[in-house]
């Protein structure tokens, strides 16, 4: 009737029986089930009718028709398990010719679990898969085991190398981050022996005319994804966030602006050229690039003796160095750099080659005196310098895997600034790209990349002194936190629910940019009156170590 009105109810309900056909479910191609069906378990649904999606289903489809299996590289945050992990396996299950099972497989069994959960959510929030598919196991979260039509159904989840050797699916393998352990990143090893594995072990799993799919973010060059890039047992696709094609700039606008992708290619360089660009990087590979530090260096600069009284002053210029420690075996590493403006000049390096400690510490004070020191940090991790006399405008700074990680990202944040001008040197130069991603530097006669660390120090202590930076934490914390549509409101109420407040309250627009800090606010009851961090409060001094725990200043 033409005037009968149908209810969204009665509609699903219509739905759900016209998939039925002589106990078989006709849920269409890939594309069709992605864009009428499985949509209907998302706040969203608009999304999965997104370009890319046409595409990566496209893909798919012609994979089953030609026998070929399928590696995808794509963003972060661009619904690659959604589609091609969850939803294919789903589909899967309808669409194989018998009673099926499919294994989801990732790096760790954990993370293998993890994607089992959202698939059973995924499909209890589905009006219409939640009535087709009967849950046999409904209190296992991890367990993804149905009936469909009767027949048994099961989605396995293993780790990569956990997995029980000589067991074989016919549904489908997916291989779903295997180069990315969420609790450690993967050395050059541990990413060579997953390549080897994969190509000798999990190829297998699946029976003869069973697809597998694979998908992720390259780690490094030469990895398991570009290997399978270039394998004729698979079809691939390569989709970066901007610029995916010659005639399209962003790959998915309905969640990402270009200018928010700019945005964030600019505050996270690195980050966003492996999550999002899908530029490979590695544990090993040097955390800057050779074209990063030659960018920043200046030919007109000249080291000033550290001996002399300093005498290139202008108003309001500031003096801030880096110290850092070794004996003997490694050298000892000296940086100074003048802030005038919004420009950081280096006006001093040196190599301190077999000191001794007692000659370093005379040395550091009367260069605090000749350059009127603002502040400095000196690594002070393993103790050599307590207790031997050092200038209080150098402070003390503790090494460790948070710490240098802190400093390293403040050390880029200044190279991509525009403001920051090197000294040309060398040695300096070899030393800071000596440095790893993972913040390591191997043992060499020139040194132990000493130039990375005491230039991230002498940073550090400009950014605390005269800058306040809003720590956007780490790259995995930033990519989960970050919302293209988060406004700036709701990312200053963000910033105060979790203590780091400070920020320009009159403006929120201005709540990540960087703004001085007013000396008469510190506190003054602060254990360390150098230390400019509001958090450095009287409840981190511990007086029986006369130890501050948070900026580690000993008294």
């Amino acid at each position: 009737m033409a005037n009968e009105v149908i209810t969204v109810e009665n509609a699903f309900s219509l739905l759900s029986e016209g998939l039925r056909k002589q106990e078989q479910y006709n849920v269409g191609s890939f594309r069709d089930f992605l864009e009428n069906i499985w949509c209907q378990g998302f706040d969203n649904p608009e999304y999965f009718k997104a370009w890319h999606v046409s595409v990566l289903a496209e893909d798919i489809e012609e994979c089953i028709e030609t026998g070929l299996n399928y590696v995808a590289i794509l963003p972060r945050f661009h619904f690659k398990s959604t589609i091609l992990g969850h939803a294919f396996s789903v589909w899967r299950l309808f669409t194989a010719p018998r009673d099926c099972a499919i294994l989801y497989l990732s790096y760790s069994d954990g993370m293998a679990k993890y994607h089992i959960s959202e698939i059973n959510k995924e499909i209890s929030r589905n009006p219409i898969l939640s009535e087709l598919l009967v849950n046999r196991n409904p209190k296992a979260d991890f367990s993804a085991r149905y009936y469909l039509n009767n027949k048994p159904m099961d989605i396995m989840h293993g780790g990569l190398f956990s997995f029980k050797r000589g067991m074989h699916v016919n549904g489908a393998l997916i291989a779903d981050d295997v180069l990315r352990d969420p609790e450690n990143p993967l050395n050059i090893g541990q990413i060579s022996k997953v390549e080897d594995h994969f190509m000798t072990e999990s190829l297998f799993i699946p029976l003869k005319g069973t697809p597998t799919i694979v998908l992720g973010t390259p780690m490094m060059p030469g990895d398991l994804l570009a290997k399978l890039q270039e394998d004729s047992r698979f079809k691939a696709r390569v989709l970066p966030a901007l610029d995916p094609t010659p005639t399209r700039r962003v790959l998915m606008p309905e969640l990402y602006t270009e200018e928010w992708l700019l945005q964030q290619q600019t505050a996270r360089p690195k980050s966003f050229a492996s999550e999002f660009m899908l530029t490979p990087h590695f544990a090993t590979e040097s955390y800057f690039n050779d074209e990063d530090i030659t960018k920043c260096e200046d030919e007109t600069l000249r080291s000033v003796p550290a001996t002399k009284e300093y005498s290139d002053w202008q108003s309001g210029d500031q003096i801030f160095g880096g110290f850092d420690v070794g004996k003997k075996r490694h050298p000892s590493h000296l940086v100074l750099f003048r802030k005038r403006g919004d420009r950081i000049e280096q006006i001093h390096q040196s190599f301190l080659d077999g000191w001794s400690y007692s000659d370093q510490i005379e040395y550091l004070n009367e260069v605090a005196d000749n350059f009127q020191l603002t502040a400095g940090y000196v690594d002070n991790t393993r103790g050599e310098l307590e207790d031997r006399g050092l200038d209080t405008r150098w402070l003390a700074k503790i090494f460790s895997r948070k710490s240098k990680n802190t400093m390293a990202a403040i050390f880029e944040k200044f190279i991509h600034s525009g403001n920051l001008r090197l000294i040309k040197d060398e040695r300096q130069k070899q030393q800071i790209l000596s440095v790893s991603n993972e913040l390591k530097a191997p043992n060499t006669p020139t040194g132990h990349g000493d130039a990375f660390f005491s230039i991230a120090m002498a940073l550090e202590a400009v950014h605390e002194t005269a800058y306040k930076f809003v720590d956007l934490g780490s790259a995995a914390d930033w990519f989960n936190a970050v919302s293209p549509y988060e406004t700036p409101e709701g990312r200053l109420e963000k910033l105060d629910s979790q203590g780091l407040g400070n920020v320009n309250k009159n403006s929120p627009a201005e709540a990540l940019q960087m703004e001085p800090v007013n000396a008469e606010d510190r506190l003054s009851s602060a254990p360390n009156p150098q230390c400019k961090e509001v958090v450095c409060s009287p409840s981190f001094w511990v007086a029986e170590r006369g130890l501050c725990l948070y900026c580690g200043i000993r008294k």
